[in-house]
């Protein structure tokens, strides 16, 4: 069974039926138009829903919907029913104040594969390798070992190197699990653009989980 996000991105702005000076939270797009997918280690690192290792600490966890939300967002939570969970939010603001250079836990989290170039430099091939080919490099069966474990059983740095290709045991950044140009790309261009209109503050995430 696996795990799915839902939401919307909402902007505070002017609205019929308000005052001049008055404004409120509306839906601006929903994830699921933002091709949003089951990104499990972006769900840990930001929300700590699916981080089964305990790797991260979330930036937004639990926080229940925002008492201002939105009418849409609000009805469309509710249509969940109790298959929903993990209700949460998450403002622009918070978003640029994230460090994406922040590890996970004091110990490693993943191998990652490189490939030793003719100068000694590494060139990154692979972040979470758990192949054969670290199987053979490192003894460890890979079928039967849990690579949630990897802290437990190598120290940060542990090395193991065949020929060209590197094997290292070492700990992920938030940007590893929440990469600039993977699927959350979509939702950070279309909160940076109303932002830029609306003002930071006045621009956030609403969302819950459903399995």
């Amino acid at each position: 069974m696996g795990t799915t996000i839902r939401g919307s991105v909402e902007c505070r702005t002017w609205g019929p039926g308000l005052a001049v000076e008055e404004s409120a939270w509306y839906r601006a797009v929903d994830l699921s138009m933002l091709g949003m997918t089951r990104d499990y280690a972006a769900f840990a690192c930001l929300f700590g829903v699916r981080d089964l290792s305990g790797h991260w600490q979330p930036v937004a966890a639990d926080r229940g919907l925002p008492p201002d939300t939105s009418e849409h967002v609000r009805a469309a939570h509710a249509s969940w029913g109790e298959v929903a969970f993990g209700a949460t939010w998450l403002d622009w603001t918070e978003i640029l104040a994230i460090d994406w250079d922040e590890p996970a836990i004091p110990r490693a989290t993943g191998i990652t594969r490189y490939r030793r170039l003719p100068d000694g430099t590494l060139q990154l091939r692979h972040r979470g390798d758990w192949s054969r080919g670290f199987a053979r490099a490192s003894g460890v069966d890979t079928r039967s070992a849990d690579p949630t474990r990897i802290g437990e059983l190598w120290a940060e740095g542990t090395e193991w190197d065949v020929g060209t290709t590197v094997f290292r045991a070492e700990r992920d950044r938030r940007r590893d699990a929440v990469p600039a140009d993977g699927s959350w790309q979509p939702v950070w261009t279309v909160m940076r653009a109303l932002a830029g209109v609306h003002g930071d503050q006045h621009v956030r995430l609403v969302a819950w989980f459903e399995e």
